[in-house]
């Protein structure tokens, strides 16, 4: 459970920022310094009764409090950016053990302009604040103690987030299977924190579709359609609510084959006409479901009953095809179908991303929305991220990131050299410059299982 809701976050966000911004008009001890400051602590207060300390701070030029991320920033929140992005500052922590005359002294200090991160420490230190640490841009706990402080690199963090979406889908599942409406808050908040990412950067989560776990294949894939939907929202110029609520419905929108049963969802070979229809009612008891959670929009529950209605609307559920939806169904399908197909199964063989992109080509008209899979395409690049490939030089490589450049000459770790030995660790490369000069070029699609490579593992930080 986080420590403070949405509004709370704003709030205190927003009094701390107020509260600064004072301090250049008023004394510490005018009633409007002081009320804010009270207030901003009776919060903090409050936030200490669930965790004994709280966070806010800077991901990727965007304000987060704790789990919470403010992706339409108020003038208030925008004005705090400026102020920590101009100390080279990326988070603040205050602990329970926070008095109101060190969080009053911190706020001074942290009003005066010209002040970078380093000086701003010392002041803290020969000021006896010792319940309040900063962290600056690029370092791990600037402070000297590493306990409370999270490895905030861009990599690891966006694999931070991608395990907790995996640890919320669990529990929404299991909540299921014991007969609980469950809880929307940790989907709510993390897909938040996805937003902001995509809305930047759509391809940053995109390799971490690439993570695929076979003994848990509902739980990874409602996280990978999930960013799979926003990513390509977001590169068709979708706003961020409409981005956020594709990512909450491609989370969440398998969740109705948690009552489906396992022997029917686990079956290796063909199901039966019987089979078949008993797994054709996951999206009417995902959307069942849906509803029945606080939180959450109607329009969620209508996204996940009419993933499975085909462009051409014959698909399932057959009752549902005429009524009213818009292009967020055929969005979810597009992702779903991506995924599937790039996923070893019980009864599949994974296919390769650049594969799965021309066969994805032959579903256009019936089951996939042309126009919509064109920009997926177009987004995915000419080798997508996670596709393994072997390059002129001979050496072996994971597409990493696509070249704007180029899009055929992509970012790519190196793996294997061109002796066929395995680095030790992966070396980044770039296949083009920005003056032209070319490192190598791709010169095939290498099965990542005839190389015993796992590009999911790899992505995460793991051996390969």
């Amino acid at each position: 459970m986080d420590a403070l809701d949405k509004p709370n976050a704003l709030r205190m966000v927003t009094l701390f920022s107020g509260a600064v911004k004072g301090m250049a008009f008023y004394p510490s001890s005018h009633p409007a310094i002081r009320q804010p400051l009270m207030d901003l602590y009776k919060i903090l207060t409050t936030a200490f009764v669930q965790a004994p300390q709280v966070s806010w701070g800077l991901v990727d030029g965007i304000m987060f409090f704790n789990d919470h991320l403010f992706v339409s920033p108020s003038a208030a929140i925008a004005d705090l950016s400026n102020r920590m992005a101009e100390k080279s500052i990326s988070r603040i922590t205050v602990f329970s053990d926070t008095s109101f005359e060190e969080l009053q002294n911190f706020v001074k200090l942290f009003s005066v302009k010209g002040v970078d991160a380093g000086t701003l420490s010392i002041q803290m230190q020969e000021q006896g604040i010792r319940n309040i640490q900063l962290l600056r841009e690029g370092e791990e706990n600037f402070d000297g103690g590493d306990e409370n402080t999270l490895d905030t690199t861009p990599e690891n963090d966006h694999i931070g987030t991608y395990n907790k979406a995996l640890s919320a889908i669990k529990t929404i599942c299991r909540d299921i299977e014991r007969g609980r409406i469950p809880n929307s808050a940790p989907v709510i908040r993390i897909v938040d924190r996805m937003v902001g990412i995509t809305m930047q950067e759509p391809w940053t989560l995109l390799g971490l579709t690439m993570i695929k776990d076979y003994d848990n294949y509902t739980f990874n894939h409602c996280v990978n359609v999930g960013v799979l939907a926003m990513a390509l929202g977001a590169s068709l110029g979708l706003d961020a609510m409409s981005v956020k609520d594709l990512g909450i419905a491609g989370q969440l929108h398998d969740i109705g084959k948690t009552m489906i049963p396992k022997d029917i969802l686990n079956k290796p070979g063909k199901l039966s006409s019987a089979e078949f229809d008993e797994m054709k009612r996951h999206p009417e008891l995902g959307s069942k479901i849906i509803r029945e959670m606080e939180g959450l929009d109607p329009h969620i529950a209508q996204i996940v009953l009419g993933h499975h209605l085909h462009f051409n609307r014959g698909g399932y559920p057959e009752w549902a095809s005429k009524l009213p939806f818009n292009q967020m169904i055929d969005i979810i399908a597009i992702a779903d179908t991506y995924d599937a197909i790039t996923t070893l199964r019980v009864y599949q063989h994974p296919i390769n991303p650049r594969m799965a992109l021309s066969e994805m080509q032959k579903l256009v008209g019936t089951v996939l929305d042309g126009s919509i899979l064109e920009r997926f395409v177009e987004m995915m690049g000419h080798y997508p991220v996670g596709t393994l490939v072997r390059l002129d030089t001979n050496e072996v490589a994971v597409v990493y990131r696509p070249n704007p450049l180029d899009e055929k000459m992509p970012v790519v770790r190196i793996l294997i050299d061109g002796e066929g030995h395995r680095l030790d660790l992966p070396r980044e490369q770039a296949l083009i410059e920005s003056d032209g000069t070319y490192y190598a070029r791709i010169v095939a699609v290498v099965d990542p299982l005839l190389k015993n490579i796992d590009i999911g593992r790899l992505i995460a930080g793991g051996a390969y």
